[in-house]
């Protein structure tokens, strides 16, 4: 599945299918709660990091599928369909993970064998087992034909999650889980919100490699 952000605001943004310009989902961030009257409204931006902050995800019929409620970065309830989640810990599997100075990798909770992969200049789910990518987040890139190439000019580019469906995990699950992580990943390696550069050792080095080289220890 191919999403577009319209907006480089992740926490702010219209998710359309690239084909078509089709609406999928809609993602929106506001202080407290969010009303279906504030939809309309102005956005705040994700570098506003004081108080809490609750981030809502549409579908294309304005129905609400997911929440996640913010204490600065940190989300402190997550709502999923009917499931309710406290703290992230609960979106993720807590048996191993992948660390080294550049590269933090978290198992996702759907399959042992799948892991966020975050690095300075990139977020992508890797099978660890198949040593295959799942899923990744295209950022300030342009689309030519199936594949992606960074813009020369970042405003030239736009944000995409591109992922592979799993028979375990919904879609608004791994749309969560992808927020979450890429929050993370800016926190951890100090990256502004709108991050458009790459890191040299991230573009010279294939995702899928990261899973012969490292080790796991446990969290």
């Amino acid at each position: 599945m191919f999403l577009k952000f319209s907006k480089s605001d992740i926490l702010n943004s219209p998710l359309v299918y690239p084909e078509t310009g089709a609406l999928g989902y809609t993602i929106l961030t506001r202080s407290h709660f969010i009303r279906d009257s504030d939809k309309d409204s102005d956005t705040e931006s994700e570098d506003d990091h004081g108080g809490n902050r609750r981030t809502l995800i549409f579908n294309k019929l304005g129905e609400t599928i997911a929440e996640i409620g913010w204490k600065g970065r940190q989300p402190i309830e997550i709502v999923i369909g009917q499931e309710k989640i406290i703290g992230a810990k609960g979106m993720f599997g807590c048996s191993s993970a992948i660390l080294s100075r550049n590269v933090l990798g978290i198992p996702t909770r759907f399959d042992t064998e799948y892991f966020w992969m975050a690095a300075p200049g990139g977020l992508t789910l890797l099978d660890y087992d198949s040593n295959q990518t799942k899923g990744s987040f295209h950022s300030s890139s342009m689309r030519v034909g199936e594949r992606f190439i960074t813009a020369p000019i970042p405003s030239f580019g736009h944000d995409y999650l591109e992922f592979e469906p799993h028979p375990l995990a919904s879609t608004e699950e791994l749309i969560v889980s992808f927020i979450l992580m890429e929050v993370l990943r800016r926190s951890r390696f100090n990256l502004h919100m709108d991050l458009s550069d790459r890191s040299k050792l991230w573009r010279n080095t294939p995702l899928a490699n990261w899973g012969r080289r490292l080790r796991r220890r446990s969290i």
